[in-house]
């Protein structure tokens, strides 16, 4: 049996997500292929806005300089200013693609990402249920 939730107690669940990121400073995202980081972005404080279920990180969300090796990002996590995992199992895609948690440009339409690259994303959302 599935359980619905009110958009009231969903908006409320993202704000609780949002100050567990911020609890002990400016939280990250992490993008990763498998368990390799490949880029770090520090979030801003607050991390985010939530407007109609929707978690949307906002700030400046860039890396200048990515620590990938030509990986293919295929996941990413947020994380406190302490690494603490807060969410995980993110999806990343490009902008030409749809369904993705995370929409990054590296100016290559790919996810691809070799070291010192920028790294930015377009947008950031996660989708409360």
């Amino acid at each position: 049996m599935s359980v619905d939730y009110t958009l009231t107690a969903i908006n409320a669940r993202l704000n609780g997500v949002i100050d567990a990121i911020d609890a002990s400073g400016n939280g990250y995202l992490k993008l990763k292929y498998g368990s390799t980081l490949v880029s770090t972005i520090q979030l801003a404080r607050p991390c985010g806005t939530v407007d109609g279920g929707v978690l949307t990180f906002v700030g400046d969300l860039l890396d200048t300089s990515a620590t990938g090796n030509a990986n293919p990002v295929d996941t990413a996590t947020v994380t406190t200013a302490a690494g603490v995992e807060i969410i995980t199992g993110l999806t990343v895609g490009i902008p030409s693609a749809t369904g993705y948690d995370i929409t990054l440009s590296n100016g290559l339409n790919s996810t691809v990402i070799s070291a010192g690259q920028v790294v930015e994303l377009l947008s950031a959302q996660i989708t409360g249920s």
